[in-house]
């Protein structure tokens, strides 16, 4: 089994230095149901020859199947940790690893294991007599799952939505740059950011201190090299005047977070006092100056998490949904991922970016779905069957 990793390796390397990354545009209608079909029918064909092909066996057997489940769980946790940017610096970006979904070497391990799987399914299915019926239902959702996955892959419709707040939008940006038109409008009705708290940092010698002090209400800081730093005072929205006046709490937009900031020398006992904001995109910021040359500064805020609450409206029905980062809404068969924002307002901004992905195998991938909660079902009550079963044995 080892060896077959190794094979599947080695040619997904070599795919990926001859012809760079995989484009599942060619399984696009109706070339990606033709050849699911045709997919189908070899591992039908396949296991009908098992007998007579004792080398088909080896491919589904109970040491392929953990050796292929193992090796789609690393690359599924490779995927997790390495950062999904397209570059190629590193052994990561060399490989391809970096734009996971149009890897070779992802591919190829995927269509290894969803061989495996079909293999083992229709296997389950010849013999079902024999089977229990939730192991049949889960290998077979299962492959109806990584099979769409696959042929479905070019059938994917990418749109990008701009939506500004409470206006009705229903064009966006398809993938190749051309407008495309969404079966549903998408209106902004709410724009939601938290942040992290400031990090106020050292300023000096024309470079920014690693090092920071989270400043999260009065009384908070800490130690920035020579220097103890505290919060004296706290605004998280306020605005100035003037260049020379100090901050003042206000609930406008356009509000920025400003700290009254108290630094003493560890050394000499100096201190001094003053007011440090990272601005925004209506009032400036500012940086407390300190004896010594240096300066205490913030730079913004970085985003916690944000959501958008978006009013769907399509011919059939009209739904709210909060969406975010990592929690899409659904509608039928598309989904509404949340991808941006107007970053120089921050948590002021009045627009925000979505990207609508219909998955045109949505249906069976659907039923595939039902399938695992009806296998989970029947395991549930078999389990709660024969422990009555044996309660009845004891009395």
């Amino acid at each position: 089994m080892l060896q077959r990793c190794v094979l599947l390796l080695g040619a997904g390397t070599a795919l990926h230095f001859s012809l760079g990354r995989a484009n599942p545009s060619f399984l696009a209608y109706p070339w990606g149901v033709i050849l699911a079909v045709n997919y189908l029918y070899l591992l039908i064909l396949l296991r009908a020859n098992a007998d007579k092909w004792q080398w088909v066996k080896r491919w589904y057997d109970r040491a392929a199947y953990i050796t292929s489940l193992a090796s789609m769980l690393v690359l599924t946790l490779l995927f997790g940790l390495i950062r999904q940017d397209g570059s190629t610096e590193g052994l990561a970006g060399v490989l391809g690893l970096t734009q996971m979904s149009s890897s070779w070497i992802f591919n190829l391990f995927l269509l290894h294991f969803t061989t495996v799987m079909g293999l083992k399914a229709i296997d389950d299915v010849w013999h079902w007599r024999r089977r229990k019926l939730p192991n049949v239902l889960i290998h077979l959702s299962v492959f109806i799952i990584f099979t769409a996955a696959i042929f479905g892959s070019g059938d994917k419709e990418k749109v990008k939505v701009t939506l500004p707040l409470g206006v009705p939008e229903q064009m966006g940006v398809a993938h190749d740059g051309l407008s495309a038109r969404l079966p549903f409008a998408l209106t902004l009705k709410e724009f939601v950011l938290d942040e992290y708290p400031p990090h106020i940092h050292l300023y000096a010698m024309e470079a920014l201190s690693p090092e920071f002090v989270v400043i999260d209400g009065e009384g908070s800081g800490g130690e920035l090299g020579p220097w103890r730093v505290e919060c004296v005072g706290y605004l998280s929205h306020a605005a100035r005047l003037s260049a020379d006046s100090g901050y003042v709490d206000m609930q406008h937009v356009g509000a920025t977070t400003a700290v009254l900031l108290k630094a003493v020398h560890t050394d000499t006992g100096q201190s001094v006092e003053g007011w440090v904001s990272c601005g925004s995109h209506i009032f400036g910021g500012s940086t407390l100056h300190l004896p010594d040359g240096s300066q205490l500064v913030m730079p913004q805020r970085e985003a916690k998490k944000y959501l958008s609450r978006v009013e769907v409206v399509s011919a059939k029905q009209s739904r709210t949904f909060d969406i975010s980062v990592n929690h899409p809404a659904t509608l039928g068969p598309w989904k509404i991922y949340q991808t941006g924002y107007d970053s120089a307002r921050g948590r002021w901004s009045t627009i925000s970016v979505l990207e609508c992905v219909k998955d045109g195998w949505y249906t069976l991938v659907h039923i595939a779905m039902w399938m695992i909660l009806a296998a989970g079902a029947l395991l549930f009550a078999m389990g709660w069957g024969s422990r009555k079963k044996q309660k009845e044995e004891k009395v």
